[in-house]
């Protein structure tokens, strides 16, 4: 898993390669960096980007960046 701070929000990544196809998918989570329990998760962790399959590990670690960072914008956060 790899983690990265951008200022309040934490972005937890990852990915899993799929056994049918030996892909992989793209996994995240975007917390804020002081958890506490009144505050959930912007977004738990969960497989994003679902249709996708990446060509290795850090291909799908990348793609969940993209869509981390891309959710994070919207939000204007």
């Amino acid at each position: 898993m790899q983690v990265e701070v951008l200022g309040r929000y934490r972005l937890e990544l990852s990915a899993m390669q799929l056994i049918h196809n030996g892909g992989w998918a793209a996994y995240a989570a975007i917390r804020t960096v002081e958890e506490n329990q009144a505050q959930p998760s912007l977004l738990p962790y969960q497989q994003v980007a679902d249709e996708a399959v990446f060509e290795s590990e850090a291909a799908a670690i990348a793609g969940a960046r993209r869509v981390a960072m891309a959710l994070l914008k919207s939000g204007n956060r």
